[in-house]
């Protein structure tokens, strides 16, 4: 084959290389036997049994549907196909499930961007440039959560119907884009969400396509709660959980990290800044920039990340990233042709450092969870002191709920405090939140042990054994006491 014909798989070759990166960057991170904290365990570990979460944590009643049923069907589907057949143990079976979950959130971010642009290694470069100026973005990217399949969704849509030209899109547009929302309403469940979506559009003066994606919007919520099996249930839950959150008042420190607010990341605003006056220094008409939808998309939700850090970590950062990628696009195919040889040597001088700075075991982000205690009920030592019955454990610690159930997923027990505070009963939660204010003083626990029956147990985080001695105590793992009523003792 002569230098030409060479020339010509360039653009194939870009492709395969900035691919293949991020499936060998995914598969990096696996190797380390890598288990991501939160609710990915509880996601992986509900596979394991038939039960509904109202049987596996306490819940207020109007929770009655799981607001990710997709991602159930889908774990559920891989387990049955994959994995069963394959005849593990179920600790193996549970890992492998973590594994899946993180392979395929990761991937539908990684390659969302992909197919819009001219200069597929224009997105791996802002990935990377992210990652360099906020690198905490990974603790985001693997953490194997089906709102990244939100994400990925949300950049197409961007994507799509973020760039200036033509009001109406076409049919095709219109189908992918009902479709992407459908998966994220069914996978994901916060539908509600893209409300402020279409508000970026509409204040960008886009009235038609704020139209025409609004009506992919009705479309995508009514499929996705239709295909939960209970949309009525499943659509006000999603809405009455997030409800019970900012409802409660309680100060940010004492909520969960995605409802505690942003700092700002002032970080992703320099690089934004940056990028702006370097593409206006080349001479490029940047336009009005309050007509754009990105623009709004980014204002809005890096306001509302004031109010709560998910808004602008899940919404407000994949804004960031298409419009960077979409002038970092721009700028290469002006640069050279896409037949250049220096494509390929740009996309090796990016490709490195990404895939070096993904993988890196930063301050033990990948193998901290291999080390971990936790509690293991086959554990014979261990025999007496867990739930029986109907029994319930009682722990003001949420990372409890998720690594217990995670290695224990069929035990025959409830926990009082699982995925989320506000799903808890309002006695409870009175007690919880008491706990947070005094930061875990002993005697704030007193009306939890006043409530224990005989089968419930109580777990606290502690380097010595609670003075609390109305119940009786063991050391279940390094740091980990379990008590009971001393009736219950064998």
């Amino acid at each position: 084959m002569n230098s030409t014909g060479l020339q010509r798989l360039v653009p194939l070759f870009a492709w395969i290389a900035v691919t293949a990166t991020f499936f060998l960057v995914v598969m990096q991170i696996l190797s380390y036997g890598f288990i991501p904290a939160g609710d990915a365990r509880r996601h992986a570990a509900k596979v394991m049994t038939d039960k509904e979460y109202n049987q596996i944590v306490v819940l207020r009643p109007e929770y009655q549907i799981d607001h990710s049923p997709g991602w159930d069907w889908i774990l559920r589907r891989f387990d049955g196909w994959v994995l069963r057949p394959q005849h593990q143990s179920t600790d193996w079976e549970v890992d492998k499930l973590m594994g899946f979950s993180v392979a395929v959130t990761m991937l539908c971010v990684y390659l969302a961007g992909l197919p819009w642009l001219r200069r597929p290694e224009a997105w791996m470069a802002v990935l990377l440039a992210q990652l360099v100026a906020l690198p905490e973005m990974m603790l985001r990217l693997d953490q194997g959560r089906p709102f990244l399949v939100s994400e990925g969704a949300l950049i197409c849509v961007l994507f799509a119907w973020g760039r200036e030209g033509e009001e109406k899109p076409s049919p095709l547009i219109l189908v992918l884009t009902t479709v992407a929302l459908t998966l994220s309403v069914w996978l994901h469940g916060a539908w509600y969400l893209w409300v402020f979506v279409l508000g970026a559009f509409f204040m960008a003066g886009a009235w038609r396509k704020t139209l025409w994606l609004g009506g992919c919007w009705v479309a995508g919520v009514v499929a996705g709660a239709l295909l939960s099996g209970k949309p009525v249930a499943f659509l006000y839950g999603a809405v009455f959980m997030a409800a019970r959150v900012f409802q409660e008042h309680a100060p940010k420190w004492m909520l969960v990290g995605e409802f505690q607010p942003s700092e700002g990341e002032f970080e992703t605003l320099a690089l934004l800044a940056v990028v702006y006056l370097w593409r206006r220094w080349q001479g490029k008409d940047m336009g009005n920039l309050l007509r754009q939808p990105l623009f709004w998309m980014i204002a809005v939700f890096w306001t509302l990340g004031f109010q709560g850090d998910r808004f602008w970590a899940d919404w407000g950062m994949p804004a960031v990233t298409v419009w960077l990628a979409l002038q970092l696009d721009d700028w290469m195919v002006k640069k050279w042709p896409a037949e250049s040889g220096r494509r390929l040597l740009l996309c090796a001088l990016i490709a490195a450092p990404f895939f070096l700075d993904s993988t890196s075991d930063l301050k033990g982000r990948f193998t901290r969870g291999l080390t971990e205690p936790y509690v293991d009920a086959s554990k014979t030592d261990l025999k007496g002191w867990m739930p029986e019955g109907d029994g319930i454990f009682y722990s003001a610690d949420m990372a409890f709920f998720y690594d217990t159930f995670y290695h224990n997923p069929t035990g025959n027990w409830r926990y009082i405090l699982g995925f989320e505070p506000a799903l808890m009963p309002d006695e409870d939660l009175k007690i919880l939140r008491t706990m947070q204010w005094n930061h875990w003083n002993w005697p704030t626990y007193d009306p939890w042990v006043q409530k224990m029956r005989p089968q419930d147990r109580l777990e606290i985080p502690s380097s010595m054994q609670p003075p609390i001695p109305e119940l009786e105590w063991h050391s279940a793992a390094t740091g980990i006491w379990i008590g009971r009523k001393p009736a219950a003792a064998n």
